[in-house]
């Protein structure tokens, strides 16, 4: 294959540099078969001790945060030099003990628990036929049944606690290892960043970027993968990792993985949440039903359940007075304002960058894959719905249940302040939110077919990027430089909802995702004259690079014909 840079002229030879690559990647097999064995013994044994160590970190320790606190302001530029193991335990700072809560599932009529679902409370599933899990305190227990709902508790967080977190899951300090790990095997495939730091303890966020030449910003469709917004649920993060295995593992054996990673750039971010997540590991899941980050709302230095804390995915600012809580008490919390949390801001400013085509963002427990959107207070509909309903459907008949009978079911998430929500509305990101498992911590003998049977629908989705669509580069026509415009399919696109769809600045690329049919596509850019271009579709991805006139040259034809 061969690409050509529309702004140098330079014609790349990626079919050699893939053969050369291929040979290099064999050779650091080799070395990671070595290496995993020490590394095996670093993240089983050494890495947890040490992160069971005393609260305050050695001056060495607060040098490496520090250094780490400093990598990820300019993310762009540094590649992160921190060790796992060095991050302080957060064992013991508790102030009290949090309040009880329960696992309920409440029961009712479809309309009854679509009402209960506009509530904020901490929900645990999406709404099935007849029912809905909730985590509640006693309190809400009596207004629930106050309100004739019919109740079944299912669990109590302190049975939940009695259970200690299966080797099998990645701790923080093992997932850093990990990634860090698969840079320095694949160098010429992978490439870590620290793309943030979580609010209130600063540790990094990581992302890994996977391409063929991972060190370049290539004109290339990019694809995001996440994991962990919620502290709970690990099984995002073990998606993640695995979908990093697989794609570095293979790429140069099998020929599909090879054109994803040679033809896209593609991001992953395991764990969104790192303080949430540390925060149950290190006090040995004494709460392990904690879903927030460790934002010290009362600013009183210490961890306080009942009331510290926001919901990372309802901290989004795309309707965000619509959903999630006011009251730093619940765990639903938005936060003070939309993008509050460092948390929800590296996120952000990572996908304003690449302007990711298709995102997936993990979460449990559910068995549905979400999509855009119930609009509040109308229910309507996101303008792309049947291109998204398509693919939801195509991912979900793709994952099978923990059950073996059936698949993942599909739900419409509500159009507020999630980060499908977002990324859809103010970015035209296309992002599912898929609710994995049947509980928020499996036990680890059930992780890996839940893995595998998730990595389907992503493989469909990396498999959908190729198209149906249209995809160009829009030019000033008299000058062939690249500019920035607005794409809209007039036919489809509702700026009530939605923000202007935008094509990448820097390279004039845009990209639309679009089903079989005939469709009108409108340009526009300021100063320029805007275009109309219309085509029939199949089932491939058209390529057509659109001109546009400098409105300041018609102008001075029409005053020359005068």
């Amino acid at each position: 294959m061969h690409i050509v840079s529309i702004t140098s002229g330079q014609k790349i030879d990626k079919t050699q540099k893939g053969r050369n690559m291929v040979a290099l990647i064999k050779v650091k097999r080799w070395l990671f078969l070595l290496s995993w064995l020490g590394f095996f013994l670093f993240t089983t044994i050494i890495g947890p001790t040490l992160a069971k160590t005393s609260l305050s970190p050695n001056v060495r320790e607060k040098r490496k945060l520090n250094a780490a606190f400093n990598s990820a302001l300019n993310w762009e530029e540094k590649t992160p030099s921190l060790e796992p193991g060095t991050f302080p335990s957060l064992s013991n700072l508790n102030s009290k003990e949090a309040e009880e809560r329960y696992l309920i599932r409440v029961r009712g009529k479809q309309k009854q628990l679509q009402e209960l679902a506009s509530k904020p409370f901490d929900f645990a599933s999406p709404i099935s036929q007849d029912c809905l899990d909730i985590i509640v305190t006693e309190k809400e227990i009596k207004e629930l049944q106050a309100a004739g709902f019919p109740i079944e508790i299912i669990q109590r967080e302190r049975e939940a606690a009695a259970q200690a977190l299966d080797p099998l899951y990645h701790t923080y300090e093992q997932t850093a290892a990990f990634l860090q790990q698969m840079e320095k095997v694949y160098p010429p495939l992978a490439k870590l960043w620290i793309i943030g730091q979580s609010t209130r303890l600063g540790l990094p966020i990581y992302a890994l970027k996977i391409s063929d030449n991972v060190l370049e910003d290539e004109d290339e469709p990019a694809i995001l993968v996440d994991g962990m917004h919620h502290a709970r649920e690990p099984l995002g993060n073990e998606i993640c990792l695995a979908l990093i295995e697989h794609l570095l593992g293979n790429y140069g054996r099998e020929p599909q993985v090879t054109r994803w990673v040679d033809d896209y750039e593609i991001w992953v971010i395991p764990i969104l949440n790192p303080e949430g997540y540390k925060y149950i590991v290190d006090n040995n899941l004494a709460s392990p039903w904690w879903r927030k980050n460790l934002r010290d709302n009362n600013n009183n230095g210490k961890i306080d359940p009942d009331y510290d804390g926001v919901d990372l995915n309802r901290n989004y600012d795309y309707n965000w007075s619509y959903g999630g809580s006011t009251n730093p008490a619940d765990w639903t919390y938005r936060g003070p304002f939309g993008f509050s949390e460092k948390e929800t801001q590296a996120k952000r400013d990572l996908a304003l960058k690449e302007r990711f085509v298709i995102s997936v963002t993990y979460h449990s427990y559910g068995e549905e894959v979400m999509y855009c959107w119930s609009w509040p207070g109308t229910s309507a509909r996101a303008p792309d719905h049947d291109l998204i309903y398509e693919m939801a459907s195509e991912m979900a008949k793709r994952i099978s249940n923990e059950a073996g009978t059936g698949n993942y079911a599909l739900a419409r998430l509500s159009g507020a302040n999630q980060s499908p929500i977002w990324m859809y509305g103010a970015l035209g990101t296309i992002e599912f939110l898929i609710e994995t498992g049947t509980s928020f911590i499996p036990p680890g003998y059930k992780v890996r077919p839940i893995v595998e049977a998730n990595l389907q629908g992503l493989f469909y989705l990396l498999e959908r990027l190729k198209g149906p669509g249209i995809t160009g580069i829009i030019l000033d026509l008299l000058a062939h430089r690249p500019i920035e415009a607005e794409v809209s399919v007039p036919a489809i696109d509702n700026y009530e909802y939605v923000k202007p769809r935008l094509n990448n600045a820097k390279t004039g690329r845009f990209i639309r995702l679009l089903r079989p049919g005939k469709y009108t596509l409108l340009f526009t850019a300021a100063d320029y004259r805007s275009r109309l271009f219309s085509f029939n579709l199949g089932q491939e991805m058209v390529s057509q690079d659109i001109g546009l006139i400098p409105e300041q040259v018609i102008q001075s034809q029409r005053d020359k014909g005068k």
